[in-house]
């Protein structure tokens, strides 16, 4: 990390410049991205659920499937 005040090259685990003494910034966690949820259940599985229960449905309707 470089310091801000001098430009400095300081080891990560340092929290002031060896050379200006000057404070360094802590740097910001990485921000951890949050899957969308329904009902508890993730948005992505919804999704599947739906695609397996309007499958027949839908190959009815298109052709592929003969009609009772």
């Amino acid at each position: 990390m470089k310091c801000p005040n001098c430009q400095t090259w300081n080891p990560d685990d340092k929290t002031v410049c060896w050379r200006c003494q000057t404070p360094l910034p802590r740097p910001e966690p990485p921000k951890v991205r949050k899957t969308p949820l329904l009902f508890g259940v993730p948005l992505w599985m919804w999704l599947v659920v739906a695609l397996f229960l309007l499958s027949p449905l839908l190959w009815q309707c298109v052709g592929l499937l003969p009609s009772p």
